[in-house]
């Protein structure tokens, strides 16, 4: 199984309280397909840098999950489905960069 990374897009017509709802709809689809859902993150509200389809913002999703690869593109188009999802961008995240800290330079004090 390899890992992916999911940012779901919800339309800024969904209600805020069926939000929930909707991840727990991401996630199940994805147990469905027999992955398995590490970590969920709700982005919130977000304005788009331009208006997109007559939309100018949505609720975001992000989610960490590991599936196999032939999976990945039947659970694309399961998301397609719902109207509520208005985009899904679904990534690989190699692993070997994952615990890894950022080289940071030293602060300059002068």
């Amino acid at each position: 199984m390899n890992m992916y990374e999911g940012l779901f897009i919800f339309g800024e017509t969904v209600q805020e309280e069926r939000l929930k709802d909707l991840a727990a709809y991401v996630t199940t689809e994805i147990e469905k397909a027999g992955g398995k859902v590490l970590e969920s993150r709700d982005m919130g509200r977000r304005s788009f840098a331009r208006i997109m389809q007559k939309k100018e913002s949505g609720f975001y999703l992000a989610v960490t999950f590991k599936i196999a690869a032939d999976k990945v593109s039947v659970l694309t188009s399961r998301y397609h489905l719902n109207d509520d999802v208005f985009r899904v961008q679904i990534t690989r995240v190699d692993e070997k960069f994952l615990n890894k800290a950022p080289a940071v330079a030293p602060a300059v004090t002068a």
